[in-house]
């Protein structure tokens, strides 16, 4: 008999089924390191701060014994009682079992035993194991091909399923689980870096390798084999966490919403969508960002916001950060959190929840105590509530379409393979980022003028959306116009449904050149049609925003609910159900404060969600003060 829906994600969030609804506002409590003693008091905290979800990493290697035999739930490892005091608290819980967890733990929450099997270990070209240098101390980490890995996963996962399956929801408080966390390979990104496992390698030969090895280095001559294995690699991560997600069903574990997170890191190096047809529900990005990086934290939310199927969601929104890096502020985190949600993200988990070792920050302290970041929290939840937050949705019109066609063939050609693309994005090389590393150089000209498109849009005042080319084409018909910047090679899907959206009487445009190859550097053939009455950027718009801003305000003309003056200052409108727009957020990036100038409808009142300030409407606009690096969240009452 197949397992019931119980609980599910949707647009806004969590539905509970017959008639519970909550709306993803979570934060992590790992109740493996609180004392037992503290729970409850940690929990009713939480509760106190507005916090709907409480959210846990089941370690593997917390809980299996160090012999092999067996699992220790007792004391803090409890997890059973824990759920137990979570539904006591009046709190639902979503729960993260791996196998991959990272949480700093040693192997990032795996057994020891695990990682030291050569069977299970990830190989590198060289044919060796693959170490990833994590502190405390580097680990070899294991291979998402190894069949001997996923017969171990889905034991791990019986044991927890023993535990979990009599209270999931309703008849106890589990209603997510997250399958494995930030599935990236380890962080290992460079093409020809992993995995050459003999199961990947078989599975490669199977299928798009026809019988033949997988490449092992570039080679422009074959190209195109390079830019499979890239994209091949995407397939077999939404392949492995496919069958966790299996295994988590035939575990006990089945009819509980799913969901997944992606490494903070550029939507150029994972193919979203992909993932979350895998696992069945929404997959999101964790943000540990500060003011200076408030343009990046904008760009994922845009893209997350445009391109999922589902709620878009920050699994790990930075409340505090590990000891061994830079730290974010507490003002860093105000700042990086209201500009996520400008972005459209509608869920979120404050991690950490409860401060713990190998962690600086949280919400509470280890002793359960109200720390000053939970202030802004608490304010932020009840202005979330006050506008009911999963119910608004972006004013925008226009889709600005990330392609990864040339990407892939950057990832291929880096010439600092087999470090991972992070490292060039952190080298700060320009608009190209780590593609200004690669051998092909339309990987990094792409990414130029994805840039200068996006803030020439900014500079049109245009509200846009980021929309992954593998989204549906649902997600780009949802908007009236498509803006795709194309050099000479495209991913034929895409391109198809470019001409489909066209067809359908959306604005398309497109350039600056009109691509004549397909994704592998194949001739488009019979698909090379151009989409109909298609417009172009002009060749040069890429070194002149200016201009390319004045071609783009064409697709979207001014009203009111847009920052006439200063240039560079933006604002975010979303609307209700009835088409009123409910709450605003304005940005600056600048490095200066500015005065700005919001055109809204007369006698609008705005109230900043967070200090109350009370600004009003006078010919027309509001004057909004605009610290340098910051976002406003601001409350809408209308005339």
């Amino acid at each position: 008999m197949e397992e019931r829906r119980r609980t599910w994600f949707d647009d806004r969030g969590l539905v509970l089924t017959p008639d519970r609804r909550v709306p993803f506002y979570g934060a992590a409590m790992h109740y493996w390191r609180t004392p037992r003693a503290l729970w409850r008091t940690a929990l009713d905290g939480l509760a106190a701060l507005g916090i709907r979800v409480v959210e846990s990493y089941v370690p593997w290697g917390v809980h299996e014994r160090a012999d092999g035999s067996g699992f220790d739930w007792s004391g803090n490892r409890d997890l059973g009682a824990w759920l137990d005091e979570v539904a006591a608290a009046g709190l639902v819980a979503a729960l993260r079992p791996g196998p991959h967890i990272n949480a700093e733990l040693t192997c990032f929450g795996f057994p020891e035993r695990i990682v030291r099997d050569p069977d299970i270990q990830a190989r590198g070209a060289h044919g060796g194991p693959v170490w990833l240098p994590a502190p405390p101390r580097a680990f070899p980490v294991p291979s998402y091909a190894s069949e001997k890995l996923f017969d171990e996963v889905a034991a791990w996962f019986e044991a927890v399923g023993e535990i979990v399956s009599p209270r999931r929801y309703p008849d106890g408080p589990v209603v997510a689980l997250q399958v494995d966390n930030e599935p990236q390979m380890f962080f290992r990104l460079g093409a020809f870096d992993h995995d050459y496992h003999p199961d990947a390698i078989a599975a490669w030969k199977a299928g798009p390798g026809e019988g033949d090895e997988p490449p092992r280095a570039w080679s422009l001559e074959d190209e195109g084999t390079c830019a499979r294995w890239v994209r091949w690699k995407d397939e077999q991560l939404a392949a492995a966490l496919a069958r966790f997600t299996g295994a988590l069903e035939d575990a006990g574990l089945a009819g509980i919403a799913r969901f997944g997170n992606l490494p903070p890191g550029e939507p150029w190096f994972t193919d979203l969508p992909r993932l979350e047809q895998a696992i069945g529900g929404p997959v999101g990005i964790d943000i540990y960002a500060g003011a200076g990086d408030l343009a990046m934290v904008r760009r994922r939310a845009l893209h997350l916001a445009g391109s999922t199927a589902h709620v878009p969601l920050v699994p790990e929104l930075g409340c505090g950060f590990v000891p061994y890096a830079p730290l974010f502020s507490d003002e860093d985190q105000r700042v990086a959190t209201l500009a996520a949600l400008g972005g459209g993200v509608r869920g979120f988990s404050f991690y950490m929840g409860v401060t713990r070792d190998r962690w600086m920050g949280g919400l509470l302290d280890e002793e359960a105590r109200v720390r000053p970041t939970a202030r802004f929290a608490d304010k932020l939840l009840r202005a979330l509530d006050e506008v009911d937050w999963p119910a608004l949705r972006r004013r925008t019109r226009v889709a600005l379409v990330l392609s990864r066609a040339d990407a892939r063939h950057g990832v291929a050609s880096s010439l600092v393979d087999p470090l991972p693309p992070l490292a060039g994005e952190l080298m700060q090389l320009g608009p190209g980022g780590s593609a200004e590393l690669a051998r092909d150089p339309a990987a990094a000209l792409h990414r130029r003028w994805f840039d200068a498109a996006a803030r020439a849009l900014d500079l049109a005042q245009v509200p846009y959306a980021i929309v992954d080319e593998g989204a549906p084409l649902e997600r780009l018909l949802a908007h009236d116009a498509i803006v795709a910047p194309t050099l000479h090679r495209v991913d034929r899907a895409l391109w198809k449904k470019l001409g489909e959206a066209a067809a359908a009487r959306r604005v398309v445009v497109i350039g600056p050149e009109t691509p004549s190859l397909d994704e592998w550097g194949e001739p488009l053939g019979d698909d090379a049609a151009v989409p109909r009455r298609a417009g172009f950027m002009r060749p040069g718009s890429v070194d002149d925003v200016a201009g390319l801003a004045q071609d783009l305000a064409a697709l979207e003309p001014q009203d009111e609910w847009f920052v006439e003056r200063p240039a560079g200052v933006n604002a975010s409108a979303f609307i209700d159900g009835g088409g009123q727009v409910r709450a605003v957020f304005v940005y600056n990036p600048g490095d200066k404060p500015a005065s700005a100038r919001l055109v809204v409808p007369p006698g609008t009142t705005l109230r900043d969600a967070l200090t109350d300030a009370v600004l009003h409407a006078e010919d027309g606009a509001a004057l909004v003060p605009m610290p340098a690096r910051d976002v406003r969240f601001l409350v809408v009452r209308s005339p």
